[in-house]
């Protein structure tokens, strides 16, 4: 019974430290969690009421100090389905997982050059997205990252980034054309799976196409596989529009169901 005690005691004072080290602040409609051990804000999440364009601003007020935005914060927009756009101020860093999930009549979005990471599912299900521009600060995008943005026509991705995660598009079925850069040196499972792409050329610094990495692309038509990659994974064109495809001599590992 004392451990019992003990144990809820001590995450009560926890808890306590972190809400007096990480305050939270409304400001124009957007929540903010405050840091004040380094005087930045992240946005939070419940922001569920806002409407039209919403600006992020780089410098909050809080107890009479300034405050850094420094990152959206993990579903900090998450289904914010009445938003049109948003402008990112250039003081933030990261954009978290989920941040902008759901936001279904979303369909602009500027990231700023400021910006390193897009986290996972960050887009996914933001179907009216017509475009965005990832900037070349960004090194890493999550998993699912664009999931479902049915509205996305194209898009590039900027060379300093090396891997496309899994599912980041897939289900983007207007999305016919991409651009990768030779950065690029690990596309992984489903990235593009069920999306509109038509034709594809993976850049010479990939070695491998990992499972069902083009399945169900029924307008794909082309593609061009380099002479450095050595394997193709199960069902990687699986259900495509490709009729005939032109492997290289590199290649010598071939999964079955190909």
């Amino acid at each position: 019974m004392k451990k019992v005690i003990l144990f809820f005691l001590t995450l009560f004072v926890a808890s306590s430290v972190w809400a007096d080290e990480h305050p939270s602040i409304r400001v124009d409609g957007i929540l903010y969690y405050v840091n004040t051990g380094n005087n930045t804000v992240d946005v939070g999440g419940g922001n569920q009421d806002l409407q039209g364009d919403v600006v992020v601003p780089a410098t909050i007020r809080y107890d009479g100090q300034t405050y850094k935005v420094a990152s959206i914060g993990a579903g900090a927009f998450m289904e914010c389905t009445n938003i049109s756009s948003v402008t990112i101020p250039n003081s933030v860093t990261s954009i978290e997982n989920a941040t902008f999930e759901g936001c279904i009549r979303l369909i602009s979005i500027t990231i700023p050059n400021s910006v390193t990471s897009i986290g996972a599912g960050a887009f996914e299900d933001c179907k009216n997205l017509l475009s965005i521009t990832i900037p070349n600060s960004v090194t890493s995008i999550g998993e699912h990252a664009f999931y479902g943005c049915t509205g996305l026509t194209s898009i590039t991705i900027p060379s300093s980034v090396t891997s496309i995660k899994a599912s980041v598009f897939y289900g983007c079925t207007n999305l016919t054309s991409i651009t990768i850069p030779n950065s690029v040196t690990s596309i992984e499972e489903y990235a593009f799976q069920k999306s509109g792409l038509t034709s594809i050329t993976i850049p010479s610094s990939v070695t491998s196409i990992k499972a069902s990495v083009f399945y169900g692309c029924t307008n794909l038509t082309s593609i061009t596989i380099p002479n450095s990659v050595t394997s193709i994974e199960e069902y990687a064109f699986q259900k495509s529009g490709l009729t005939s495809i032109t492997i290289p001599s590199s290649v010598t590992s071939i999964k079955a169901s190909v």
